[in-house]
């Protein structure tokens, strides 16, 4: 005979573990629940620092290749090879200081100004509104100058109205010389800081004469031979003038490059706010305009670029490898890997000391607060590829009375 319906057996659902009941239904699990907790953190983490070892990497084997091999190139061209432009929107007192700094020997002096103002010691050449190009901002005035003004000089030294030159021994025979960066401190210990770690990770400038493209110039201290920047010009729109010249130069005109030890002081950002602000637009720029290069140099950058703004999460991993919130897979490598990212943060912070020899007091503070610093520094970095800028923020300059170096 057949079972009755009052002696069939009662079927009890299962739970699910994870799953979330909806209505009165089976419970259902959603993609997260399926793949577990666990398997999820391990992912992002691991994803995150995969994108900061491919940075550090490439930073190492420039560094190993041929950063440590670096030797300073012979001076061919002296002072009197050298016109110096000093480019500046009305900052009159930061630019006289830097005026008064120049050595002696580079006599052949502008400063390219936006607006008029009296400058001892250089002729003042100031943009007219009614000028018109393709480039913006700092671009415009560079592009203006270059068609306007007289130079019979093989060399165009371009420097930044803070910029003080501390040395110079004379240039080598190469189409594009980018000399050596050294920050000094102004109304932000933190920036400044930041500052000196950024100069050890920059050491990897002693590699790009020998690499396929240059990563970057620095524009505060930047010579370039006068016919080359008659061929590739200034008359191009991007936020980051001096960088996209250096990517321009190498693919229309197959430019030389060089490095130089010779020192050029500039002021760090006067806030952290403002240090933002410069990295956000640094790294909008160059994922902006990075498409002028072949597909292998686009595809570095950008692992570059993810790398650097990643850097602020760093600290964060190692202190999650203590923290039993979730069970990561391969727990004891990741552990280890942190370590030895926390570690290269480190190295940049030795280096710079190193390279920029500041006060000792700052030598400690730049080594215990390298976390912190390099969270600054990258975290503009993470605005900028979040939220890219839309106009041009120039940095503030103070009016400084000194080269102040430390505390």
């Amino acid at each position: 005979m057949g079972t009755s319906l009052a002696e069939a057996p009662v079927a009890h659902p299962v739970p699910v573990q994870g799953a979330v009941a909806v209505g009165g239904d089976l419970p259902l699990q959603g993609p997260w629940e399926a793949l577990g907790p666990d398997l999820v953190a391990t992912t992002l983490l691991w994803s995150v620092m995969s994108l900061y070892i491919a940075g550090g990497l490439y930073w190492l084997f420039e560094i190993a290749v041929y950063g440590w091999r670096y030797e300073d190139p012979e001076r061919v061209y002296g002072s009197d090879d050298v016109q110096v432009r000093f480019l500046t929107i009305d900052a009159e007192s930061v630019v006289q200081r830097s005026v008064d700094r120049l050595p002696e020997e580079l006599t052949d002096r502008y400063v390219v100004a936006e607006e008029p103002m009296d400058i001892a010691g250089s002729e003042v050449a100031v943009v007219p509104d009614s000028f018109e190009c393709s480039a913006t901002n700092k671009g415009r005035a560079l592009e203006w100058a270059r068609r306007t003004l007289d130079c019979e000089a093989e060399f165009v030294l371009y420097l930044d109205e803070d910029s003080h030159v501390m040395e110079f021994a004379g240039l080598p025979d190469a189409d594009i010389v980018q000399l050596s960066e050294h920050p000094r401190r102004t109304s932000s210990l933190l920036t400044y800081l930041a500052e000196v770690t950024r100069i050890g990770f920059q050491a990897e400038q002693r590699a790009f004469p020998s690499i396929t493209v240059p990563l970057y110039a620095w524009g505060g201290g930047l010579a370039i031979r006068q016919s080359l920047e008659a061929e590739v010009t200034w008359d191009y729109p991007t936020v980051i003038e001096d960088t996209v010249f250096l990517w321009r130069a190498y693919v229309e005109a197959d430019a030389t490059f060089s490095y130089v030890t010779d020192q050029v002081s500039n002021q760090a950002p006067p806030s952290v706010g403002a240090m933002f602000r410069q990295r956000r637009r640094w790294i909008a720029g160059a994922r902006e305009d990075n498409s002028i290069l072949s597909i292998d140099r686009v595809l570095m950058y950008g692992i570059r670029d993810l790398s650097w703004s990643v850097t602020a999460f760093i600290p964060a991993l190692v202190v999650l490898s203590f923290v039993p919130v979730v069970d990561l897979y391969f727990f004891e490598a990741y552990r280890l890997v942190s370590f030895v990212l926390l570690g290269m943060l480190l190295l940049w912070a030795v280096l710079g000391v190193y390279l920029h020899q500041p006060k000792r007091r700052i030598a400690v503070l730049c080594l215990l607060l390298a976390p912190i610093t390099t969270v600054l520094h990258s975290a503009g970095a993470l605005w900028g590829l979040l939220s890219p800028p839309e106009t041009f923020e120039v940095t503030e300059k103070v009016d400084q009375e000194d080269d102040s170096h430390g505390l």
